[in-house]
């Protein structure tokens, strides 16, 4: 399939998926499930010089009827020297069974993104794919892709096959308010099952007797198990202090806890964490990318819904990268806890999708210029009450000659009823930026937007925003301006 044919399918199904949702909720109270998959893959791009980089990819596409599917995706360096090359962005595809348990798919990727001086340009990436699966499990499938990758304004144009895999699941939410039937939360995890988020601070203290040390701000989402003690998850994190500005890490996370003092203090565990995934950015040495966790970690709630914990350890990756790491971490509970008493009137707790365009002033940059760029991005809002909502974000370049600048949040905003057509809101978050060449100091960054939103169904709104965005170390800051589309869903409160 073609571009030509990709690009305008692929806002037909956003305007389906805008009108569906009106369907859904016009069909009064219920739990409705949407089927997900969780696409995984690996190939190797070719890059100039003879250089190759093993490019691995993760999708979460929503099924829209059967046949078309959308939804945010994430590509980054796992082996060669590029590690610290990240690339955001959103996926659309299409699948043809073609023989029993036999699929082909094509599909279309755009986002934005870079690093570790990888000839990417101003950072926007297209990679057309097609695919052959074959179903090896009720819920698997695993195949082989062919795919072209593609910087329009960088230098790197490669086709290549890869190895992919899907796993297909379904996502959980509730429609209406106060019903007891149907609006009654089910005994299963609603959205993606993740139970439980937390905002992470870590220091990382070098081994190579350099005594370099950088400060990560992150975030974790992650879930228990039917293995007592035993949640798993992902966690992403960002520079923002040291002189690492640029550096990133996305893992997997696993972790096996025991209370300590199941009578004097139930809800104290201790245990071990490991985590695996990518890493890379801000002169740190991580080789291809490849990065993995390993230490102990403690945990207590002190208050119903909230938990305070910390972590110590081992960082390494693939190149010379070798630290000690400290971590504290404040999570807060988002589908009720195990065991809990079923509550028949419980109101849907609101969540929002949001994928957003936003367009940054005059920034400095490292060879004295200062010049605007444009992002692609992400946010995750999760409401605490009617008009207070809690908000994670991450935002990578693809216009601006600034590839590899990206930025992640974290912070709270305050909105208007959801029961009108037009909402205002306002939002603060701090967090980090930096890489692409755009001089954000140690990396540490504030942002703040207020914002108008026209509500197109009951389950989606178009927003436009502006505010500023400034580094918190002395640098000046610049305007920001975001265009966005929310998806609206109801999930388990606690």
């Amino acid at each position: 399939m073609s571009f030509r044919t990709l690009l305008p399918r692929t806002l037909l199904v956003l305007a389906h998926l805008a009108g569906g949702a009106a369907c859904a909720q016009g069909s009064g109270p219920t739990s409705q499930s949407v089927p997900i998959g969780y696409v995984f893959g690996f190939e190797r791009v070719k890059l100039p010089g003879n250089e190759t980089m093993g490019l691995a990819g993760a999708s979460l596409l929503f099924d829209i009827d059967g046949r078309w599917a959308f939804g945010p995706a994430v590509y980054g360096a796992a082996t060669g020297q590029r590690g610290g090359l990240f690339v955001g962005g959103v996926e659309v595809q299409r699948a043809w069974e073609v023989g029993r348990g036999w699929w082909a798919i094509t599909g279309l990727y755009a986002g934005g993104g870079g690093g570790a001086a990888a000839p990417v340009g101003s950072g926007l990436m297209l990679r057309p794919a097609l695919s052959l699966y074959k179903d090896v499990a009720p819920s698997v499938a695993v195949g082989l892709s062919w795919s072209s990758v593609r910087f329009p304004s960088g230098d790197i144009h490669s086709q290549q096959l890869g190895l992919t895999m899907a796993w297909r699941s379904h996502f959980l939410h509730l429609t209406g308010r106060g019903d007891p039937a149907a609006g009654r939360e089910p005994a299963q995890a609603t959205g993606l099952g993740l139970e439980r988020m937390a905002a992470t601070l870590t220091d990382d203290h070098f081994t190579d007797g350099s005594g370099r040390r950088i400060g990560l701000v992150g975030v974790r989402a992650d879930r228990g198990s039917d293995t007592e003690g035993l949640r798993w998850g992902v966690e992403a994190a960002a520079a923002a202090k040291g002189d690492a500005a640029g550096y990133m890490e996305i893992l997997g996370t696993a972790a096996l806890r025991t209370r300590l003092a199941p009578r004097t203090l139930p809800s104290w565990r201790i245990g071990g964490r490991l985590s695996l995934g990518l890493g890379g950015g801000g002169a740190v040495p991580t080789g291809g990318g490849l990065l993995g966790k390993a230490g102990l970690t403690t945990d207590l709630s002190l208050a119903r819904g909230w938990t305070l914990g910390a972590d110590a350890g081992l960082v390494r990756a693939d190149g010379s990268f070798k630290a000690r790491f400290a971590q504290v971490h404040l999570g807060i509970d988002l589908e009720p806890a195990p065991g809990a008493p079923e509550r028949p009137e419980a109101e849907p707790v609101r969540t929002e999708w949001v994928a957003v365009l936003q367009h940054h002033g005059a920034l400095p940059r490292a060879d004295g210029s200062n010049r605007s760029l444009d992002t692609i991005g992400l946010k995750l809002e999760r409401y605490l009450g009617p008009n207070l909502y809690l908000s994670g974000q991450a935002h990578s370049a693809f216009a601006g000659r600034a590839g590899a600048f990206s930025v992640g949040l974290f912070g709270l905003g305050m909105a208007t009823s959801a029961r009108e057509p037009w909402r205002v809101g306002a939002e603060l978050l701090v967090g980090a930026a930096g890489g692409g060449g755009v001089q954000t100091g140690g990396g540490a960054l504030a942002q703040a937007v207020g914002w108008a939103a026209l509500s197109t169904s009951a389950r989606s709104e178009w927003r436009l925003g502006i505010g500023q965005a400034k580094p918190l170390h002395g640098r000046a800051g610049s305007a920001v301006v975001e265009l966005a589309w929310s998806r609206n869903f109801g999930m388990n409160g606690t």
